[in-house]
């Protein structure tokens, strides 16, 4: 139900005979005072004009300011029924509690009883419509967390009060993958959500000892080779050069030691070939049984959500 012409003319009427009082409350009165007054009033008109119009967000913001510059019963009653309007049932339901449970001044107005009056009737209205969230994760690990638009949340099995409409629940636990689902709530009901949890798959501590190993080798090998076949080159050169001139260098154990050279290059190379066969052989072996992207949609009365593995 939205205030009609008389409502608003009764809501003005409400603000002005609260203005003695207003001014009471203001310590030291003055122009300054009359002036907050004067413009508190005519944001609540404004406000009314807009919530009469169902324009709620620009309605909150001008009864807000009027709070702000007169902090009544009669303007923050404004702000909580706006705020039901919007859908912030839970932001609403704390504001009138609060309004309604304030202690009456002496002298205070009418209108301000009054105000306190539907700040009651507000709040027991909201108890009913405010719905609520059961969360029930499987399995339940000790320190799972549960954020609810991204704010951590007790996951219990008590259902928490939650505005109405969609909610993204993301739930997060050590040794699991996480999970992420949207959910709706109705107003005056308990929705449960069943989120569950998958494990991760084993850690995998780095690249398998075979690579290493393998590709470590190979670099030695060629090392050894590259070294070793450079020393057989020179010492070739060397032989072949002191036996065409019939020097005594130009012996047996020369040949047998730039032959033993040219071994060792060779030796060298063979590793070098073998070690990186190894270490991409292991790599293969590695990239093969690594888990492939898992994605699966999470759909119920609801909601609907993923999980899984990249």
């Amino acid at each position: 139900m939205h205030p009609g012409p008389r409502t608003l003319l009764m809501l003005a009427g409400l603000i002005v005979a609260a203005s003695p009082a207003l001014a009471a409350q203001a310590p030291g009165g003055g122009d300054a005072d009359e002036e907050a007054r004067s413009e508190a009033r005519e944001l609540v008109y404004t406000g009314d004009e807009l919530f009469a119009q169902k324009r709620y967000a620009e309605a909150l913001r001008a009864y807000q300011r009027a709070e702000r510059l007169v902090c009544v019963p009669t303007t923050s009653i404004e702000v909580a029924k706006t705020l039901a309007a919007i859908g912030r049932l839970s932001e609403a339901r704390d504001l009138a509690a609060t309004i309604a449970a304030s202690r009456p001044t002496p002298g205070e107005p009418w209108p301000f009883m009054q105000a306190r009056r539907r700040a009651e009737a507000l709040r027991d209205d909201l108890d009913e419509r405010i719905p609520r969230l059961r969360v029930r994760i499987t399995p339940s690990p000790a320190g799972a967390r549960l954020r609810v638009d991204g704010q951590l949340m007790t996951a219990s099995a008590e259902a928490s009060p939650i505005d109405p409409g969609n909610h993204w629940v993301e739930v997060e636990a050590d040794g699991y993958v996480g999970a992420r689902q949207r959910v709706y709530v109705p107003e005056r009901e308990i929705t449960t959500l069943d989120v569950a949890l998958t494990r991760k798959p084993p850690s995998d501590d780095g690249t398998s000892p075979w690579a290493i190993g393998g590709f470590v080798a190979s670099g030695v090998g060629a090392a050894v080779g590259l070294g070793a076949g450079v020393a057989y080159l020179n010492a070739r050169s060397d032989l072949e050069e002191a036996c065409r001139g019939g020097a005594a260098s130009c012996s047996g154990d020369a040949r047998g030691g730039a032959n033993a050279l040219g071994w060792v290059s060779n030796v060298g190379f063979g590793v070098a070939i073998a070690g990186a066969a190894v270490g991409g052989l292991a790599l293969g072996l590695e990239s093969s049984r690594a888990p492939a992207s898992n994605v699966t949609w999470a759909i119920g009365p609801g909601y609907i959500g993923v999980r899984g593995t990249l």
